[in-house]
């Protein structure tokens, strides 16, 4: 029993050491999206404005930097939950090198997403009572290349997916047993969800209905259970505004702002999807299905098929039995199946939302990366499943789990750093032709160094980007004595290299072949995914040495 015991601890002690060490050893592996520095300026904005309200002395060190009023600027419906702290500790460690800032950006990103696969474990850990068969759902969520590529430096839906994941636990934790305590901490990491990105208001209002209907059911203390859910809805509501420094001058006028503004975007933004050029504003319904369908493993795809098969059986069967003198029958029986139907709806909810009310969508499914743990959820309820009814040793279950998971863990290994351009094998070798690649510029880092380290001996030299991307980010996070050789221009007349990371946002076609040829360049340097280039490096004909 003592081996039991100690194999239960260790064990996912032992698993999640690998992945903190395998995490902070290859962080800094990874380039930098064109997203990012959006990011660390949203924390700098609402850090001045914290700082000119009190008064303090510290808004001297922000007063070189050209930022805007809070109210004045547009990114209002991304919160600062993340980028606030971060802020702050650049100011307060006074960090000026803009890579030590991205970098350090890079940890914490990784750090939080960490700390949501451990909150993920115990949701999976308590719903199916093995501690296996969580470690294996926290296998495949590490093991799908786009979110775990994406860990290390995308701040915005990455950290909104890890904070959901933990308000999904508390949440859980409330409705199993609404007491003070549960309903303080569900409070909590609600109104930090909501801090990070408005959507995750959805999370709490879901579970608010599921705890009303648990009330319903009961017959005892209705009043005192009422009550108590109000009291944690003004709890959500404090914290939101606490955590929201955007909030605090006009909290409703404000949130109604942030609320509309977030499916706004201007004109002229396209998605490259299925080989048209599309308006982000005009995105298909079955947009985000398809990115989800082709940028996900195909096993786990099928696992969650199954599942969410099996499911819906179950609830419309409950639905069906449903009466008024049985207690038996209802929307669940116990704690586990209400937790299936909470993920199921927390999967499918946003989904079809966005759907409705035709939000705008760009750059992939990145957007939707919150759902994505209920995917894998479901991936394991199926696992579990064949385990009970069909292959009995869970040793053989566990065995068959790393089978499916080996392709991907290969893939990973041999395209790292570039996991972020995954595609499977729907579209294995020509994605190119019907999907945006890199659509966030983060292999221009990996094509500027390659540059830098064949090109030593040169003091500096001009290079010219291809489309629409930004070279000047990826510039920035290069050491000093590197950034320095290079200069970013706009003119083909005085570029010596060209790269190219097939972003076409704004749908205008090129023409390579011309644009090369009459300007005098050759490929140089191809960086490749399934042997597609996803970044292409040019050079100048006469300036070959």
């Amino acid at each position: 029993m003592n081996k039991i015991i100690n194999c239960r601890n260790l064990f996912p002690t032992f698993f999640f050491l690998i992945i903190f060490l395998v995490g902070i050893s290859i962080f800094p592996h990874y380039g930098i999206s064109i997203d990012e520095d959006n990011s660390r300026i949203n924390g700098l904005v609402s850090l001045k404005y914290i700082l000119e309200l009190f008064d303090l002395d510290a808004f001297n060190k922000l007063k070189n930097l050209s930022l805007p009023q809070i109210h004045e600027y547009n990114e209002q419906g991304n919160g600062v939950i993340f980028d606030l702290p971060l802020s702050f500790i650049e100011l307060i460690f006074n960090l000026d090198n803009s890579r030590d800032i991205f970098l350090y950006r890079h940890f914490f990103t990784f750090l939080i997403f960490f700390i949501s696969l451990i909150f993920f474990y115990l949701i999976l850990k308590k719903r199916f009572n093995s501690y296996l068969f969580a470690i294996l759902g926290v296998l495949l969520l590490v093991l799908s290349p786009r979110i775990f590529a994406q860990s290390f430096y995308n701040s915005k839906d990455i950290i909104f997916m890890s904070l959901n994941i933990i308000n999904l636990y508390y949440g859980i934790r409330y409705l199993r047993n609404s007491n003070l305590k549960n309903g303080i901490f569900f409070s909590f990491t609600s109104g930090l969800s909501i801090g990070c990105r408005i959507l995750g208001i959805y999370l709490p209002i879901l579970i608010c209905i599921f705890k009303i209907i648990q009330i319903l059911r009961s017959d005892k203390g209705l009043k005192k259970q009422f009550l108590h859910l109000f009291q944690v809805f003004v709890l959500i509501l404090l914290a939101t505004y606490i955590f929201w420094p955007y909030l605090w001058a006009n909290p409703l006028i404000n949130f109604y702002k942030a609320f509309v503004n977030i499916g706004y975007h201007e004109v002229g933004i396209y998605n490259f999807f299925l080989g048209e050029y599309i308006p982000v504003e005009f995105v298909p319904w079955n947009y985000s299905f398809i990115w989800i369908a082709v940028t996900t493993p195909i096993s786990y795809i099928i696992l969650f098929l199954i599942g969410i098969v099996l499911i819906v059986r179950r609830i419309i069967r409950r639905i069906f039995k449903i009466n008024k003198i049985s207690t038996y029958n209802d929307l669940w029986r116990g704690n586990r199946e209400k937790v299936d139907l909470l993920i199921f709806l927390n999967f499918f909810i946003p989904i079809i939302t966005i759907i409705i009310l035709h939000s705008s969508l760009y750059t992939g499914w990145r957007h939707l990366f919150f759902v994505y743990p209920s995917l894998i959820f479901f991936a394991v309820y199926t696992l579990r499943i064949l385990n009970i009814f069909y292959i009995k040793k869970i040793f053989l279950i566990f065995c068959l789990s790393l089978l499916i998971c080996s392709p991907t863990f290969i893939w990973m290994y041999k395209n790292h750093p570039f996991q972020y351009v995954y595609f499977n094998s729907i579209f294995k070798k020509n994605f190119k032709e019907y999907f945006d690649v890199d659509y966030w510029g983060v292999t221009n880092y990996h094509a500027l160094k390659y540059i830098l380290v064949n090109n030593k001996e040169k003091k500096s030299f001009f290079v010219g980007i291809i489309g629409k991307s930004d070279l000047n980010l990826s510039r920035s996070f290069l050491p000093n004595r590197e950034k320095e050789k290079i200069i970013i221009t706009e003119d083909l007349n005085k570029a010596e290299y060209l790269i190219d990371n097939y972003s076409r946002w704004d749908a205008v076609e090129i023409s390579i072949d011309d644009l090369i040829n009459n300007n005098f360049f050759r490929k140089y340097y191809e960086i490749k995914v399934n042997d597609v280039s996803v970044n292409t490096v040019y050079i100048k004909h006469f300036k070959q040495n």
